[in-house]
């Protein structure tokens, strides 16, 4: 208990000390932070720093200001993790709390960190006009994320613990000095022959009207299919979109228009029958990308107009290892023209690529080491290498767990 007080003093010490130097944080080099031999790293440019050492993190995250990391200490195997937080200004760690699930997230605009333990929600309020404060927000929670403007959120519940109750979305309008005010926005039917049972967390239209998301089954059926659905933010239009796989990374809205692309397609095997497909919300028209005898994963946005994705022929041999491996192409939504842009070798794949700025970044891996590239023209460059490997599932890659850029908000 006086190890915990002096930790809490600590941070009401030192986060104020911080605040000015947030406010001059104008740098525009590429950063990123990554997990090499289990211990967390940074890079920034063309510079490395290794942060821990001799530990097992995984699932590094960024603060919005870009001078904060949370991430988890510890084995995952034993089902024990840590919630830490890494502050770059000063070059010190912090533990915060327990048995945190990986789905910890930070406040787009301000610095709050959110986290659940055993379904219980909590916030952590870093903001230095706020004394340092870990609030219990809500109990029972499937799951959550921060509305747009960052002082509410959004969460997902069961009515009840019958496997056929419905889902209720609720808003939670986050108090200073009293509780949060909870509102129920939307209750998803589950019907008698339905096994929804969780939500994935929320990701918002830019103008921030609508939100995509998947409603998950039980674990054995969310292993081959979910869907992928689609709520206004007013909670009047709700839609079942289409029917993917448990991948959050694999539908993503564009920059500043509502066009939600997404990686359709059911069974766990990220090689057989996955395309890509855009549509236009709340029209739902929508202009499949894939084409025959292909398969496509993974989705990044350039602008509204030009999407990335990962690209491999299609091949349906039982051998998982002697499948091909992705390159990434480039696809102009409005010409429908499709142009490969990285070229691994033929035991190679190039995985999870990401638009920053003026620079494309992806993965790299033989299944047995990775690398980081990244790209301004055609040619990519080594950036970060000796990555560890992500864990997999049926050649679907984690990549969140060892690898989070720097989006520059």
């Amino acid at each position: 208990m006086l190890k915990n007080i002096l930790v809490l003093m600590l941070f009401i010490i030192i986060i104020p000390t911080c605040h000015t130097a947030y406010a001059q944080n104008t740098s525009k080099e590429l950063k990123a932070a990554f997990i090499r031999n289990h211990d967390l790293w940074i890079k920034t440019g063309d510079k490395e720093q290794q942060v821990t050492v001799g530990e097992q993190i995984s699932y590094p995250k960024w603060s919005h200001d870009g001078n904060w990391i949370a991430y988890l200490k510890g084995n995952k195997k034993d089902g024990v993790c840590e919630l830490w937080l890494y502050n770059l200004k000063i070059n010190h760690q912090y533990k915060v709390r327990t048995n945190v699930d990986n789905n910890f997230q930070w406040s787009p605009n301000n610095n709050r960190i959110s986290f659940i333990i055993n379904k219980e929600l909590y916030v952590l309020h870093l903001d230095p006009a706020i004394p340092f404060l870990i609030s219990e927000i809500a109990e029972n929670i499937e799951n959550f994320a921060w509305l747009p403007d960052g002082h509410e959120m959004l969460i997902s519940q069961k009515i009840s613990q019958q496997i056929h109750s419905d889902l209720i979305l609720s808003k939670i309008i986050l108090r200073q000095t009293t509780k949060p005010v909870v509102k129920p926005l939307y209750t998803i039917p589950v019907n008698e022959d339905e096994y929804y049972v969780s939500t994935s967390p929320f990701k918002w239209s830019y103008d921030g009207k609508w939100l995509s998301f998947l409603l998950i089954p039980t674990a054995s059926l969310s292993a081959d299919s979910n869907t992928l659905c689609l709520l206004s933010r007013d909670g009047r239009a709700f839609q079942r979109v289409a029917n993917m796989l448990k991948e959050e990374e694999w539908f993503q809205w564009a920059p500043s228009k509502n066009i939600l692309g997404y990686v359709n397609g059911v069974g766990r095997e990220a090689n057989l029958n996955k395309q890509i497909e855009v549509a236009n919300v709340p029209s739902l028209k929508k202009i499949l990308l894939t084409p025959k005898g292909y398969v496509d994963r993974d989705i990044s946005w350039k602008n509204n107009k030009v999407i990335y994705v990962t690209r491999a022929k299609e091949d349906t041999q039982a051998d998982l290892h002697k499948r091909p491996l992705p390159s990434i192409y480039q696809i102009t939504l409005s010409s429908g023209r499709q142009n490969q842009v990285s070229f691994p070798t033929i035991q190679e794949g190039d995985f999870a690529p990401h638009y920053i700025g003026d620079t494309l970044v992806w993965i790299r891996t033989n299944k047995y080491s990775a690398t980081v590239f990244r790209s301004n023209e055609k040619i990519g460059v080594k950036w970060i290498k000796n990555l560890n490997i992500a864990s997999s599932y049926y050649d679907r890659w984690n990549w969140d767990e060892v690898f989070s850029i720097y989006s520059g908000r």
